[in-house]
């Protein structure tokens, strides 16, 4: 069985056995999210439970979609919550990058609220042992896997290439257009000879490319941090420098030094036009249940109150500001409610 295939009929697997548990729940709500195996898709799954479990919430949850796309959704109502990014929220408050051609980003970019934040790992440039590409000044001729056409983790991914080599996609290298589950397959089957890819630390997705070869982690080199490309990466919120250490992912992992990586944080966004009283709930359900969340992945133990509000750039909604007000969190006066000020 494939590596997507496999992904997605565990994931597949463990939403059956959630949902013959379950009773339609009184109240649904729309939810946007990652593709399967991404670690924004096991907090939303692991949400869709706990909502349903303890608030009688449930949760239709489309999955694969991209960010840029799921903001502007929300923005027109179109979705009640989903997967958000400081990234995106920057490019379309600022009408820039994927939102530069619609001249009612910014004003629609005003209907957006956060929930809370919360890491989604750095960006794994991998590529396998044996293909020849040590750093990414290799990639020149070869295909390469950047994340699906138009979204946030792409822009990004561009940017780490240009930023590290100066080479442009379509004329230095050949960009693999393609979805998240096709990308990441088409690096198994070896039809892309590098992927980067936003992912949890440790990584099921590269666990599991690490054990059908030896794989490489390619890391950014400390003179071309200064790169105004990598620059214009690392300025814009929810980005920064992790470290992932050479033995992770175990003895087909060939790198022997410390790799650093641009590191990303997401969250669950929504619409001002959300129920204040529904979204408190949820987040306040959400927290009363965070060890449900710690148990299921662990790196989802570094989600606590205390990191909830960390890279966040719009503003809560008013149903979460009540709750972390009365849970005694300090909210920025930048992320208080505009309808509350």
């Amino acid at each position: 069985m494939s590596l997507v295939k496999r992904n997605f009929a565990l994931a597949l697997g463990a939403a059956l056995a959630v949902a013959a548990s379950m009773t339609i729940a009184e109240t649904q709500i729309r939810m946007h999210t990652a593709g399967h195996g991404n670690s924004a898709f096991v907090f939303s799954a692991t949400m869709q439970s706990v909502l349903q479990r303890n608030l009688d919430v449930g949760i239709n949850m489309t999955s694969g979609m991209a960010s840029s796309r799921s903001t502007l959704d929300a923005a027109n109502g179109r979705v009640d919550f989903f997967i958000s990014a400081p990234a995106i929220n920057h490019y379309m408050d600022t009408g820039s990058a994927m939102y530069a051609e619609m001249n009612e980003a910014p004003e629609l970019y005003k209907n957006v609220r956060s929930v809370l934040n919360f890491p989604l790992g750095p960006y794994h440039v991998i590529t396998y042992a044996d293909s020849g590409i040590q750093t990414l000044k290799d990639i020149k001729g070869k295909r390469v896997f950047l994340g699906p056409p138009g979204g946030g983790a792409t822009t990004v991914a561009l940017a780490i290439v240009e930023g590290s080599t100066g080479y442009k996609a379509g004329v230095d290298y050949d960009q693999a257009r393609l979805d998240w589950s096709s990308g990441q397959q088409a690096f198994q089957d070896r039809q892309v000879d590098l992927a980067i890819i936003p992912t949890e630390l440790p990584s099921a997705i590269i666990s599991q490319y690490a054990l059908l070869g030896e794989i490489r982690l390619i890391g950014i080199q400390e003179e071309h941090k200064q790169s105004e490309a990598m620059q214009s990466v690392l300025a814009i919120p929810g980005r920064t420098i992790e470290r992932i250490q050479p033995d992770i992912y175990g003895e087909n992992q060939t790198n022997t030094e410390i790799v650093e990586a641009v590191g990303s944080w997401v969250g669950i966004g929504t619409h001002k036009g959300v129920d204040d009283e529904l979204v408190y709930n949820i987040t306040k359900t959400i927290f009363e249940n965070i060890e449900a969340f710690h148990k299921a992945a662990e790196w989802m133990k570094m989600i606590t109150l205390e990191t909830a509000l960390s890279e966040i750039n719009a503003p809560l909604h008013a149903g979460a500001y009540r709750y972390y007000k009365e849970a005694g969190v300090e909210v920025p006066s930048d992320l208080i409610p505009p309808e509350i000020k």
